[in-house]
This record gives C-alpha cells, sequence and structure tokens, in this order.
C-alpha cells in the first residue's frame, strides 16, 4: 500500500512539472519579440473623414477601442491589432 501511495505521489509530482513546462513554453512563444519598425513607418494607416476627430483610444486584449466624432453623430470602433481589420462598428445619429 506504502509503495502505490508512493507511486501516485510521484505520478502528480511528474505532471506537475509537465504541465509547468508546457505552460513555460507557451509563454516564451506568446512573448516572441515584434519585428522593428523602421523609422518613418507605420504598420498601419487610419483614414478618417473631414470633420471627424478622434475622442480617445483605448487597448486591452489584442484590441483597440476608438472613440471618434464628427457632424454625422459618435462612432465606436473595435479594431483588432492581430489582423488591423474593424471587429466591431457602432455608430449614434447626431440630436435632430
Amino acid at each position: 500500500m506504502s509503495v502505490l501511495l508512493a507511486l501516485a505521489f510521484l505520478g502528480v509530482v511528474w505532471g506537475f512539472m509537465r504541465q509547468g513546462r508546457a505552460m513555460l513554453e507557451g509563454r516564451q512563444a506568446a512573448a516572441a519579440p515584434v519585428a522593428a519598425v523602421p523609422a518613418g513607418e507605420a504598420l498601419a494607416t487610419l483614414t478618417l473623414a473631414p470633420g471627424v476627430r478622434i475622442v480617445s483610444v483605448q487597448a486591452a486584449a489584442g484590441k483597440m477601442v476608438l472613440h471618434l466624432t464628427g457632424p454625422t453623430g459618435d462612432e465606436v470602433q473595435v479594431i483588432d491589432l492581430s489582423t488591423g481589420l474593424v471587429a466591431q462598428q457602432v455608430r449614434t445619429a447626431p440630436p435632430r
């Protein structure tokens, strides 16, 4: 019975070590360095309509949230930073 208990304990320790190693490899892969952008060049460009201005910008969880305002009303755009594409867009009409 003691031998089985010792083997079970060793199995648990081995499992923790194996899982920890897999998690560490995943973190290292996620933290891979980003390629440097040459000076004077942008990763992406954002073209705004005439009269539209950026009120605020927030970034979290791989997304950038832009709050825009202009003559046609307010707008919120959620941009996926990995692709650079607009993931979601919400517009409000100006008050009448």
